[in-house]
């Protein structure tokens, strides 16, 4: 790829790798060490990649690299750190600062509660404005697997949101 190309990928894409490296669990610092792996990777293999599946492609980078992660972090666990603080925006109010990571805090406990499957098929539709056709080519699954693997993460998300007080228990099922 040459190297422009390549740099134009990466501004195109490298924030949604980082999305989904987060949104799959990783701390921010992490997301972005995979979010830029992600980049090299694709540099290296963008002549591959399908014209429109790009994003599809990105994913399954970023889940393939998430996954390295946890299995080094089985192998050789990591001595505790304090959390790298998050850079703070002095134009917003803190209380609106507070208030927007408590809500991210929460989705991440949340989206945690889901299997990966779910987890993966919600993030991509819900979060990251994916296509189901996307999603299938992202996760190498047939579109009607997505469809019910949406359903089912949708009612599991709603039931631990309401067990963690966030939403309304619901008694009926969605559609």
């Amino acid at each position: 790829m040459s190297s422009d190309r390549a740099a134009d990928f990466a501004r195109a894409h490298v924030e949604f790798a980082w999305r989904v490296a987060r949104r799959l669990g990783l701390a921010p610092a992490d997301a972005e060490d995979v979010a830029q792996r992600a980049m090299f990777v694709a540099a290296r293999r963008i002549e591959t990649v399908a014209a429109g599946s790009e994003r599809a492609f990105v994913f399954r980078t970023v889940a393939n690299l998430v996954s390295k992660v946890y299995r080094a972090r089985r192998r050789k666990p990591e001595e505790p750190e304090e959390a790298a603080g998050e850079l703070v925006d002095l134009e917003h109010d803190p209380e609106m600062l507070l208030e927007q990571r408590r809500a991210r805090d929460a989705l991440d406990a949340i989206l945690q509660g889901l299997s990966s499957d779910l987890r993966a098929a919600f993030v991509l539709f819900e979060i990251e404005g994916l296509s189901q056709p996307e999603i299938a080519s992202a996760l190498g699954i047939p579109t009607g697997t997505v469809a019910s693997r949406l359903r089912r993460a949708r009612e599991e998300f709603l039931r631990i949101a309401a067990r963690r007080g966030l939403a309304a228990p619901s008694t009926k099922r969605l559609r």
